[in-house]
């Protein structure tokens, strides 16, 4: 009986430890400025001589001519938050457009290391975009 108490007393005190140590919730951090380190201009190529371009600046978040800033009004309102490494856009209860999830890495392209922003929007999803014109798509898949 006594192994019993000490047992379940430990469990107790694991699930414990592990509520205080999980992240805070992300609507609690967000931000409507940019980290400088995802600032810049990236394409994706998309075949055909065409590209996906996203500018971000300091306050807002540009995709496909649409553009995110604090100043505008419902899902078009920009909100940064940080989750472990990523980035989110918009990425609230209270906003109906999820941007996806972005960190800036360094990804091998053409023989050397470039620095790269990795979108992440969708099952297994990676979306790559270099900060210079490459005519090739880098974006890979991890659930096929």
């Amino acid at each position: 009986m006594k192994k019993i108490k000490l047992f379940m007393l430990a469990i107790a005190i694991v699930f414990g430890i592990q509520l205080i140590a999980l992240p805070a919730n992300a609507d609690a951090s967000s931000t409507t400025t940019t980290p400088k380190a995802l600032r810049g201009t990236w394409y994706e190529y998309r075949g055909s001589g065409k590209f996906n371009v996203i500018k971000i600046t300091r306050h807002s978040f540009t995709t496909n001519g649409k553009s995110y800033t604090p100043s505008k009004k419902s899902d078009r309102k920009l909100q940064v938050s940080k989750w472990g490494s990523w980035y989110l856009f918009n990425k609230s209860k209270s906003s109906a457009k999820d941007l996806g999830q972005c960190k800036v890495t360094k990804k091998l392209i053409r023989g050397s290391y470039k620095k790269v922003l990795i979108k992440y929007h969708g099952i297994g999803t990676y979306h790559v975009f270099p900060n210079h014109k490459y005519e090739h798509k880098y974006s890979y898949t991890v659930l096929d």
